[in-house]
């Protein structure tokens, strides 16, 4: 593995490791570590993918239970870390509206906290897992430079990008400090197994699988582009391996999928072989109505490119919830 992971021997440490995204890297994270390689996975148990994944941890995967807010009372245990991965997050749009006070806290507070502690024993490299929420409603060919629009606070759908946005401030704040080395990912609609929390891929597909109509929100119009689990993690590992990369955020995401929700839907039901067709209801709030983005930043600085096209995605993700218990 190309520098940071495990430099010195260190272990790397993965904040929120048993979450969607999170499982996913750190488990092939640990499949490619050197001898004596260890993967630290923190999280309050929130979620678990594992056992949905069906996948038994490797042996150089260690699992510790904390909270991202008190980093104090776990840090010690797991002592210095050659790299951070940090995924932690409360995420999911019911999320926003049950505990929006939680949301901030964890995603804003959780991140402040995470850096002060590392601060005396920096990781070679610390890597922020932002959000496309950064953008607002209207991120139609969204790019790193262009304006990072908040909603009304008196919509609690927006507290989860003005975290996640003001965490990623912070992560370029103290990397002009101290010297600290960053890169933050924006990822775009990420699917595929083990995806446990919100999502439409996730909840369209496990409907379809059980044979009962899909609910899509609004009227179905709104567009998005969605990137298969594997290619978000390719795209991490190319960023971490580019040293002349580091220092900016990066969209993640796969534009040539832009979709609506309706056909999305759709396409699910193919793949399943539903014919209970597609249930229309209100929207809970404020939707986006077109979220996909322009990747040029970082294909030109690593050469990474996803993959994985649509069909093939979802044909995966339809395979995975056909093993799950209904």
């Amino acid at each position: 593995m190309t520098s940071p992971w495990f430099d010195g021997g260190r272990p790397v440490l993965v904040t929120g490791g048993r979450g969607f995204l999170g499982s996913h890297f750190a488990l092939r994270l640990a499949s490619q570590a050197p001898p004596g390689g260890e993967v630290v996975c923190v999280d309050d148990g929130t979620r678990d993918c594992y056992g949905a994944l069906g996948i038994a941890p490797p042996d150089n995967l260690r699992f510790v239970k904390g909270d991202v807010r008190r980093p104090q009372d776990w840090l010690p245990d797991i002592g210095s870390c050659s790299a951070v991965v940090h995924f932690a997050a409360l995420a999911g749009v019911s999320t926003y509206y049950r505990v929006p006070r939680k949301v901030m806290e964890v995603n804003g507070l959780g991140t402040a906290r995470l850096l002060a502690a590392i601060e005396d024993d920096p990781p070679a490299l610390f890597v922020n897992v932002s959000t496309s929420e950064t953008y607002g409603r209207d991120a139609e060919g969204a790019d790193e430079a262009g304006p990072t629009p908040i909603g009304p606070t008196s919509d609690p759908r927006w507290t989860y990008a003005c975290s996640k946005l003001f965490a990623e401030h912070l992560v370029f704040a103290t990397a002009r400090t101290t010297g600290l080395d960053v890169v933050s990912v924006r990822p775009f609609n990420v699917y595929g197994p083990g995806q446990m929390g919100e999502g439409a891929v996730r909840n369209f597909a496990s409907l379809a699988v059980r044979g009962e109509q899909l609910k899509v929100t609004g009227d179905g119009s709104p567009t998005r582009a969605w990137i298969y689990v594997d290619d978000f993690v390719d795209a991490i590992l190319a960023l971490a391996a580019t040293k002349s990369a580091w220092g900016r955020t990066y969209n993640v995401g796969k534009p040539d999928t832009l979709v609506a929700t309706k056909d999305l839907a759709e396409r699910i039901n193919a793949a399943a072989g539903n014919e209970a067709g597609i249930e229309f209801v209100p929207h809970p709030g404020q939707d986006v109505r077109a979220r996909w983005p322009r990747t040029d930043a970082i294909r030109e600085a690593t050469g990474w490119v996803p993959k994985v096209d649509l069909d093939e995605g979802l044909a995966r993700t339809v395979a995975f919830w056909r093993e799950q218990p209904r």
